[in-house]
């Protein structure tokens, strides 16, 4: 089902990497993300996304550090071949995804663009991730986006709950814990573990009603607040995020890093539930494809293991390790020491 559903972006990439001379660029010379970025005057963070699908789709591939064409894309997507495809590549491909993926290619300095000391700011393009960066979601959207995002989330949610180790964990906070279901899911496997879910008002309300569904309302509870300007509560042994980093950049992230590692006690955890991309960030596709569509309609991106272990270790974290738990989705762990 995910690799149905992220395949949508696959056409749209291509075309607007090749309306940005992306192909044309690299086929005179390979490069590395920043100096192609440079070469084209684009945004780091986003050519690096862009150029990390290409890779896992098989057109681009990375020798001494330099990404190059491989042959299908020398052969096809080069405008001076025979045999270029891009005429065709263009029926009935998404403008929207098209143009927006061009529109963050062009918009520099992405990868830290933030308010005081990290928080997101809106972008005005009216995404659901605009209301979190703002602080309020009507209830019909929080509705609706408690329903779509329990309905992606479930099943990784069980795997999580089975497949982890929560030795050591008796409260968790979930932060941007949207329908709840990852805590429905843990207080339902084990019974011990007491949660709350720290979320704006409407989407707390939004959960209530999943809560009783999962009939765990003795175990689980909600806390309204607006997790990037209002103080965290304490008294938790592991800080939980799901499909949260990934909607903003690495110094919004790096400062949700730095809140949890505040908030908790010492030998007190922090659990990233993410889906990872391969150490060179050239797949898997899926990831890939996901790390584009967050660049589309978030402010983040899918990240490495490395990556995500040198933003806990710059906010204090240590023994940070990651395990695979369902699907393509990893929970990454660091203790506060």
């Amino acid at each position: 089902i995910w690799d149905l559903w992220l395949s949508g972006t696959y056409q749209s990439a291509i075309v607007a990497a090749d309306d940005a001379g992306v192909f044309a660029t690299l086929a005179e010379d390979p490069a590395t993300i920043e100096e192609l970025a440079a070469r084209l005057d684009f945004d780091v963070r986003a050519t690096g996304i862009l150029m990390r699908l290409l890779a896992s789709l098989g057109l681009l591939v990375m020798r001494d550090e330099r990404f190059q064409l491989t042959d299908q894309a020398r052969q096809y997507l080069v405008r001076s071949s025979p045999f270029y495809w891009g005429h065709m590549m263009r029926v009935a491909v998404s403008e929207w995804h098209r143009d927006t993926a061009l529109a963050k290619l062009k918009t520099k300095g992405s990868a830290s663009a933030a308010g005081p000391q990290g928080t997101p700011a809106p972008t005005g393009s009216g995404r659901p991730a605009d209301g979190w960066a703002a602080g309020e979601i009507a209830i019909g959207q929080a509705k609706a986006i408690a329903a779509s995002m329990h309905s992606h989330s479930l099943p990784a949610a069980i795997g999580a709950a089975r497949n982890y180790d929560f030795t050591g964990v008796n409260r968790i906070l979930d932060v941007g814990g949207g329908s709840g279901c990852f805590m429905i899911a843990f207080a339902q496997a084990h019974p011990k573990i007491k949660a709350t879910i720290l979320e704006l008002p409407s989407m707390c309300e939004a959960a209530a009603t999943y809560i009783e569904a999962g009939a765990v309302g003795s175990s689980v509870d909600t806390t309204a607040m607006n997790m990037f300007r209002d103080p965290w509560p304490e008294g938790y042994d592991a800080i939980f995020f799901s499909n949260i980093w990934h909607d903003w950049n690495f110094r919004t992230c790096a400062w949700l890093a730095e809140r949890a590692y505040e908030a908790l006690p010492r030998g007190g955890r922090i659990m990233l539930h993410e889906m990872l991309l391969d150490d060179d960030g050239a797949g898997p596709a899926a990831t890939a494809a996901f790390s584009m569509l967050m660049l589309l309609a978030t402010q983040g991106q899918q990240f490495t293991f490395g990556e995500i272990k040198r933003l806990l270790e710059q906010a204090g974290f240590r023994d940070i390790a990651t395990q695979h738990t369902a699907g393509y989705y990893s929970i990454t762990t660091g203790y506060k020491r």
